[in-house]
Formats: structure tokens, C-alpha cells, sequence
């Protein structure tokens, strides 16, 4: 159990105390399971493996052993292991699965080992990862399978390329498993997030921006979904792929973004601005790309307009989260700065942090959460680990606010 002990919990602990079944059939892509395994384990999770005989043929349960510290289940034994194991788990997770495992899911058959885990838990959620040549995945009995067993379990979309529908990233996957855990207490609750930089172009061909990735803000909509929240992504250029669940508003520009938050403010409950829009707009932007025989230009930038600032106007029943990023400041003055802009703005929670300590495009961060009750120190943790603990504290706020109708 070494080997597992000191992996555990290193990436985050969003699934400590979980006790998940991993069910393993015989898709040629099993291998990624591996590393599945391995990524739940290092967000906390206590994995146990269940193998069809046909996966316990094409690679060898030792290297699942090995992965998760237990050993996997291939057959059944007097010892019921199905009960014992599966009838306690908190999640199932069936990856891959194929064809065969799908339809036979869809219609309660378990005639091997794996299958009887995923009865057994009938009360455990269940998430499930197709993976098979893509003629078989458009077969009617597969798709009739995928729905049926959509009402009652969260399946992975597969990653559609040459001619297979694949087992996606295993780090795509485990973001499934975290979202079956999360509580479901966001119901009913409307949750703005924006994320992201803007790009302010010069001209057609060159912009200024920051080097935001806009993972803070896509976690924080993804949690948000997960818990229930009918989500509005409002998102400035990013590689990113928008979260299940979430309705995605692209943006490019700083009022562009102001804009669409604007036209939205009513009818959303709770505002987190998480994205990182340029503080100016280009003034004199030219159409077509700036002579580059000029020695000098000269680019004018003026203020744009700071909807963390405005949105009370527009909605004063709103709940708003917002960010304070400082660069190399004191302590003292990044508190002083936050508490000045949660003022002016009004709202309920700030996130004050140094950008230069722990930067952007990382998947950790650290903030200084500032309410009316007083000042905590969260993290450093993973982003979305930062992000289920704050909407956990907006909340309980939330639910003890009296707001303006």
C-alpha cells in the first residue's frame, strides 16, 4: 500500500473518504484505466478494481494491484466480494465499456464479476465511459442503451477521432467522477461565472491581453453545474472545453464581456468574476494590420468599464464573488486594495491573491477570502477544490441573506 499511500490526496482532496469501484472490461484502450485509477487516487479516492475475464486476458490485474493497493476481482469467490465491496462503495465507474458492457448495463445482466459490482451498488452513483470502434457506437442498440442508462447515470461523451469513438483523457474522466460527487444543493439557484483574459486588438492581426487561462472560472461553472445551478459561462478567448451542463456566451473583447453580463444581470441570483479582462479597451484600433515600416505607434488605451463594479446596479439583489489580483504586494496592502474594491462594488466575498506567488495558468491557487464577518486564508489547493469550498461558504451566506426583490 505504499506505493498508493504517498500518491494519495497529492493533486487535491475532492474525493477524500470516497470509496469507488472501478469496472475494467475488454476494450483494447483498458490501459488507460491505469491511470485513472491513479488520478482518483491522487484526488483522495480509495479505489477498488473489478475485471471482466476478457480484460484480465488482454493485460495483467498485477498492474491494477499494483495501481490501487487492492487486489481486483476478476471472478466471484464464497467470500461475495460483490456485496462486500460494491454494496459500500460511493461510486461506480465503468471504464471502458464497451458495446457489449453497455447494452448489457442497460438491461440489468450480470453474468460476470464486473457486472454483478455494478448491481451490487445500486446505491452508488455510477459513471460510464464508452469506448469502441465508432460503427458500433452508432448502432441502435448501443444508442438505446446510452439513453436508457442516461437517466440514472452519468455517461462520459467519448472522444470521436479516426474512425473510433475513445476513451477520453483519464484527467476528463476523473472531472466526471468529481461531478457525481458533488452535493446537489445549488438547485434552483442561477450562477453567472466569467472567465478567461479578453483580447483588445491593435489592429486585425495583433491584440493585447493577459495570460489568463481561465481555469479558475471554468472550475467554478463546472461546480456550480454539478450542485445543481442553472450556469452561464461567459468566456473570453481560452483552449478550454466548456463543462457539462453549462451555457457557454464566447466573448473576445473587454465590452464585449461587459455586455453580455449586462444583458443578463436580472436574471441571475449569483455573479463570480473570475475572469481576468484587460483593465482598458484600444481607442484607436485600425481595421487591416499596422504598417510595420513605422518606427514608433503610438496605441491608446482607455478605462474600460468594470462590471464587478456595476453589476448591483443592474441587479442589487445579486450575490456577488468577486476577484483582487495584486502583483508583489504586501499582505496588508492586498487586504487594504481588496476591501476597497468589495466596498465600491458591493459585494458579499472577496478573493484577493498575488498573482506573483502562484501566477496563472497553474492548477493550484491560494486567496485571502474577505466577507463582512472577517478575513481566511484558503488554500493553496486545486482550483476546483478552492472553488467547491467557496460556493460551500457563498451558500450558507446566501441562504442567510434578506436581499431586495
Amino acid at each position: 500500500m505504499y506505493e498508493v499511500e504517498v500518491i494519495r490526496g497529492t493533486y487535491s482532496n475532492l474525493l477524500h473518504n470516497q470509496k469507488i469501484a472501478l469496472v475494467v472490461s475488454s476494450g483494447v484502450s483498458l490501459y488507460k484505466s491505469i491511470d485513472t485509477a491513479r488520478l482518483l487516487i491522487r484526488h483522495g479516492a480509495d479505489v477498488y478494481v473489478f475485471m471482466t475475464p476478457q480484460a484480465a486476458r488482454l493485460i495483467s490485474p498485477h498492474l491494477f494491484w499494483w495501481a490501487t493497493g487492492h487486489k481486483p476481482v476478476v471472478k466471484l469467490t464464497g467470500a461475495t466480494e460483490h456485496i462486500e465491496i460494491c454494496g459500500r462503495v460511493d461510486v461506480v465507474v465503468v471504464a471502458p465499456a464497451t458495446a457489449n458492457t453497455l447494452v448489457k448495463m442497460s438491461l440489468g445482466i450480470a453474468d460476470n464479476a464486473a457486472l454483478t459490482c455494478v448491481l451490487a451498488a445500486s446505491k452508488a452513483k455510477k459513471v460510464v465511459v464508452p469506448a469502441m470502434n465508432l460503427a458500433m457506437w452508432n448502432t441502435p442498440q448501443v444508442q438505446e442503451a446510452i439513453e436508457r442508462l442516461g437517466k440514472h447515470t452519468i455517461v462520459v461523451p467519448p472522444l470521436f477521432e479516426e474512425g473510433k469513438a475513445k476513451y477520453p483523457p483519464p484527467e476528463e474522466v476523473v472531472e466526471y467522477v468529481i461531478d457525481a460527487t458533488a452535493p446537489r444543493d445549488y438547485e434552483g439557484i442561477r450562477v453567472l461565472v466569467t472567465a478567461g483574459p479578453t483580447y483588445e486588438h491593435i489592429d486585425d492581426v495583433k491584440y493585447i491581453t493577459t495570460p489568463s487561462s481561465g481555469l479558475t472560472g471554468y472550475y467554478f461553472a463546472r461546480e456550480a453545474a454539478a450542485r445543481g445551478a442553472k450556469v452561464t459561462l461567459v468566456t473570453g478567448p481560452t483552449d478550454l472545453k466548456p463543462p457539462p451542463g453549462v451555457d457557454p456566451i464566447k466573448v473576445t473583447s473587454v465590452l464585449e464581456m461587459y455586455q453580455a453580463v449586462v444583458e443578463r444581470a436580472e436574471s441571475h441570483d449569483v455573479f463570480i468574476f473570475a475572469a481576468a479582462p484587460l483593465d482598458f479597451y484600444v481607442e484607436n484600433k485600425i481595421g487591416g494590420k499596422i504598417d510595420s515600416s513605422l518606427s514608433q505607434y503610438v496605441v491608446v488605451l482607455r478605462q474600460a468599464p468594470k462590471i464587478a463594479q456595476d453589476v448591483k446596479k443592474y441587479n442589487p439583489r445579486a450575490f456577488v464573488i468577486g476577484f483582487k489580483a495584486e502583483h508583489g504586494v504586501r499582505e496588508e496592502e492586498l487586504i487594504k486594495r481588496a476591501r476597497q474594491r468589495m466596498e465600491t462594488g458591493g459585494w458579499d466575498i472577496a478573493l484577493a491573491h498575488d498573482v506573483s506567488k502562484m501566477g496563472f495558468r497553474t492548477l493550484k491557487d491560494e486567496y485571502l477570502l474577505l466577507t463582512q464577518d472577517g478575513i481566511e486564508k484558503i488554500g493553496p489547493a486545486h482550483k476546483r477544490e478552492l472553488a467547491r469550498a467557496i460556493l460551500t461558504i457563498a451558500l450558507d451566506k446566501l441562504r442567510k441573506s434578506t436581499r431586495p426583490t
